[in-house]
């Protein structure tokens, strides 16, 4: 057999295509007949935030059990059995990203929902949001640190 070198990556090889224009091996043909997915970028400001805010609470709530505020790990990417298993589990989507677990002037919890200046609820978010409040619970939109210490100092005091 031959070997040809290929007018696109420049390699000699014997797996190539005759075209027009010269030959093109199998890998180069393959990736312009299906290109790579470009990849999501995914915006983390909001697990930025978020962070921040875990990281000032013992500063403004000393005295908070520390296993009553916690976070909802719904987001970010799983592989699809990893995310059908997580499901089995009860893990269900739109739920907020932080929820403390102590009842005060009259509400039974309050739930944080973390999202950027230009962030916009799911469809899930607002069913959420609609069930917690039919039940007794306080749920806000915080879109930075400060706002969600602000948010759960006026909710505690």
């Amino acid at each position: 057999m031959n070997k040809e070198t290929c007018i696109e990556c420049g390699k000699e090889t014997v797996s190539v295509i005759p075209t027009d224009a010269g030959f093109v091996c199998y890998n180069c043909y393959a990736e312009k007949k299906n290109p790579p997915k470009a990849k999501k970028v995914h915006d983390n400001e909001e697990a930025r935030i978020q962070s921040e805010f875990f990281k000032h609470v013992p500063l403004f709530f000393p005295k908070l059990p520390e296993k009553l505020l916690f976070a909802i790990p719904n987001g970010g990417s799983r592989h699809k059995i990893e995310a059908a298993n997580l499901k089995r589990q009860g893990v269900r989507s739109g739920v907020a990203d932080v929820i403390l677990l102590v009842p005060k002037k009259g509400y039974a919890s309050l739930c944080l929902e973390f999202k950027t200046g230009k962030g916009r609820q799911s469809d899930e978010q607002k069913e959420f949001q609609r069930q917690v409040e039919a039940c007794g619970s306080k749920y806000v939109i915080v879109r930075s640190a400060t706002q969600a210490i602000e948010e759960m100092k006026l909710y505690l005091y």
